[in-house]
């Protein structure tokens, strides 16, 4: 089955601002970047990178182990929505982030155009 975790708080949330926050379970889309295939292959293309340093490398490193999940949509808002739930759209950095990976294999989806 499906669970959560959840748990009430104690007292009243409040913003920075004063206001009071009230909590909301809304249907989120995230991108498995903890998939073992996915980072595996993350992984060796990072290994055969030249890069200009070690600390460059090790930020790499270090990004793709704490990368699982990530969240790529949002209730609310502009942007493209995403086809198969018409309800929310892509999350504005992934969105930016997306766009970026397609337009690098969009030729092959249109013919080399």
């Amino acid at each position: 089955g499906e669970a959560i975790i959840y748990s009430e708080p104690e007292m009243p949330v409040m913003s920075r601002w004063g206001g009071e926050c009230v909590v909301a379970l809304i249907p989120q889309w995230y991108i498995t970047y903890g998939e073992s295939e996915w980072r595996e292959m993350a992984e060796k293309c990072l290994a055969k990178m030249t890069l200009y340093s070690k600390e460059t490398r090790h930020e790499f490193e270090r990004t793709l182990s704490r990368l699982n999940q990530w969240l790529c949509s949002d209730p609310f808002g502009y942007g493209t929505r995403i086809p198969w739930d018409e309800d929310v759209v892509v999350e504005s950095l992934s969105e930016s982030s997306l766009y970026m990976a397609y337009y690098t294999v969009a030729h092959f989806f249109h013919d080399g155009d």
